[in-house]
């Protein structure tokens, strides 16, 4: 029987109560209806027993959960607590993202770096904010594009600089804020590094200038040396020409005198030939004419004259050797602006650096009608020496220089041109660098033009140059006619 009818029958009936066969079948069919009942509500109980089972996994999630995000916002605010006890003591301008890339803390440093209106601060309006800190920034557009790939890789670091509107130079630092590998947010910092850039590129300008004076430096000392190197071969030319000078003057001299007594001799010897047939004795004449014979007079006669003619020839030749070594080096007057004939120098020049070149070229002149040039003659002359020896160099076996002068305008101009090897393209730019050269080791020092630029550029003028690979070099130099001292 089912228990709450057996529990009812019992309140009602007693214990003990005798059950007639009538009340039994009737208590045995509501038996049925009650056991019928309760197998429906064992179901339910069942199902609800399940879906209370599946409630009570799930809440157990949800409370891990819920722990979950409170331990994260905890961390967030004990983050946010930090920054907000360093940010405002920071020199560096802070903005705080969220996950999201919302703007949800900044300090005054921050405020004022930007010049944040105070409208926005006031009112917290996020797309305000970040669209007033993008518009103070050049190419805002590539900054915004590489702190969202940020977001798309959270553990990676950023540092870059940025340039403002109006013209400073930032220093951008962003670091990620995440827990158990889930992005928190990113906090951006921003250093104003102007001055230090301001500071650098000063310094770097000092570094070039410094740089650039340590070569002109070493130009000057080059070009002093060799101004020394020529100043000695100057005084020593000076001092061989004097010595030379001398002897060749009274041997020039002795030479003259010479001539005139050999003339007087041979003047002589006629009138003795003339009184030859006066003398009676016979013997004697024929001895006479034995020793003319013998001595061939008439030969003496004319070799004679033919040798000191000669020797007076050679001694004039000597005598401008040394005349060409005193106009070469000047040594005759100080090294100060004169007027001079330029080619004059050049002549000189050429036969100075003669045995240099006799052997490669032939030099052909085609001078033009020039004034004097006001110029430093001996710094000049040195020029063309560089530039004629040079040319010879070029030449590998035989060929020709050509010198041409005139004049255009106000300026009168030397060019020296040659049929030699040429200059090839990618060292024209180089050719007046000090120490640069083409020649083999130990066959040039690379100053012969790096000092020649130096000298034209002292005298207020140019140097140009034009080559051909296999056909040749030409150098013109361009010298103003008056010189104007230079501040």
């Amino acid at each position: 029987m089912h228990k709450l009818l057996e529990i009812q029958i019992k309140k009602y009936l007693g214990e003990s109560a005798v059950l007639d066969s009538a009340l039994k079948a009737f208590l045995s069919s509501v038996n049925d209806t009650y056991n019928s009942t309760d197998s429906d509500r064992q179901r339910v109980e069942r199902s609800f027993d399940l879906m209370s089972g599946k409630l009570t996994e799930r809440n157990v999630e949800l409370r891990g959960e819920l722990e979950v995000r409170k331990r994260t916002e905890t961390q967030l605010e004990n983050l946010l607590s930090l920054l907000g006890s360093t940010m405002e003591s920071t020199a560096d301008g802070i903005l705080v993202l969220d996950k999201d890339g919302r703007v949800i803390r900044f300090n005054q440093r921050f405020v004022k770096m930007w010049q944040v209106p105070d409208e926005i601060i006031a009112f917290w309006n996020h797309v305000s904010l970040m669209q007033h800190f993008l518009g103070q920034i050049k190419n805002s557009e590539k900054f915004q594009e590489r702190i969202s790939n940020l977001y798309q890789n959270p553990e990676q670091e950023y540092f870059d600089t940025i340039d403002s509107m109006d013209g400073r130079v930032l220093e951008c630092y962003s670091l990620s804020q995440s827990s158990g590998g889930i992005l928190m947010g990113r906090v951006l910092s921003f250093r104003d590094i102007t001055e230090r850039k301001l500071a650098e590129a000063a310094l770097q300008k000092e570094k070039e200038e410094q740089r650039a004076l340590i070569k002109k430096l070493e130009e000057a000392q080059s070009f002093i040396l060799q101004s020394e190197k020529m100043a000695s071969i100057g005084q020593l030319a000076a001092g061989v020409a004097h010595e030379i000078n001398n002897p060749i003057g009274f041997v020039y001299s002795n030479l003259g005198t010479l001539n005139k007594y050999v003339q007087d001799l041979f003047g002589m010897l006629d009138k003795y030939e003339q009184a030859e047939t006066a003398i009676p004795e016979a013997e004697i004449r024929t001895q006479l004419q034995s020793a003319r014979k013998k001595l061939d007079i008439a030969f003496l006669k004319e070799d004679l004259g033919a040798l000191m003619a000669e020797s007076k020839d050679g001694i004039t030749r000597v005598k401008n050797i040394v005349q060409n070594l005193k106009d070469f080096s000047h040594v005759d007057a100080a090294d100060e602006w004169k007027y001079a004939d330029l080619h004059e120098g050049i002549d000189s020049t050429l036969n100075i650096v003669n045995n240099e070149i006799k052997y490669k070229a032939e030099v052909v002149k085609e001078y033009g009608d020039i004034p004097q040039v006001e110029c430093l003659p001996s710094q000049l002359n040195q020029v063309f020496m560089n530039l004629l020896v040079n040319a010879s160099h070029a030449i590998e076996e035989r060929g020709l220089i050509t010198v041409r002068t005139g004049q255009t305008g106000e300026e009168a101009w030397v060019e020296i041109a040659d049929t030699g090897k040429g200059i090839a393209a990618e060292n024209l730019q180089k050719i007046f660098d000090p120490f640069f050269t083409t020649k083999p080791i130990g066959k040039g020092t690379g100053l012969g033009l790096s000092l020649s630029y130096g000298i034209i550029q002292k005298h207020n003028g140019r140097i140009e140059v034009q080559s051909e690979i296999g056909k040749g070099t030409t150098f013109r130099i361009w010298l103003p006619l008056r010189h104007v001292q230079q501040d």
